[in-house]
C-alpha cells in the first residue's frame, strides 16, 4: 500500500510540474519606439495613408521586439500609417493579409 501511495504522489507531483510551453503572446510590432498590439477593431473602418517601413526581423514570441521588429510578423511585412488616427498602424504580412494594430496604452 505504501508503494502505491508513493507511486501516486510521484506521478502527481511530476504532472503538476509540467510547464505550459504553448503560452499566449500578444501580436507586437515596434515602430519609432512605440509598441503596437493587435486589436479586435474592424480594419475596414480605417484607411491606409503611407508606407512607413517594413519589419526587419521576426523575433521569438517570448522576446520583446526592437524598432521595426515583430514577434508575430515575418521579415518584409509592410507597415502602413492610418489616415486620421495616429494611434493605429496596419501591417500587411508576407501573404498579403492586412492586420490592424493599436498603440499600446502608455506609449506616446
Amino acid at each position: 500500500m505504501k508503494k502505491m501511495l508513493f507511486l501516486f504522489i510521484v506521478i502527481f507531483l511530476t504532472a503538476c510540474n509540467q510547464a505550459n510551453t504553448s503560452g499566449s503572446y500578444a501580436m507586437i510590432v515596434v515602430v519609432n519606439d512605440n509598441e503596437y498590439n493587435g486589436t479586435e477593431k474592424d480594419i475596414n473602418d480605417y484607411e491606409l495613408k503611407d508606407e512607413i517601413g517594413k519589419v526587419t526581423k521576426k523575433v521569438s514570441a517570448d522576446v520583446f521586439p526592437n524598432n521595426y521588429q515583430s514577434n508575430f510578423f515575418e521579415k518584409g511585412s509592410i507597415i502602413y500609417s492610418v489616415k486620421s488616427d495616429m494611434k493605429f498602424i496596419v501591417v500587411e504580412d508576407t501573404k498579403g493579409e492586412r492586420h490592424l494594430l493599436q498603440e499600446a496604452p502608455g506609449d506616446n
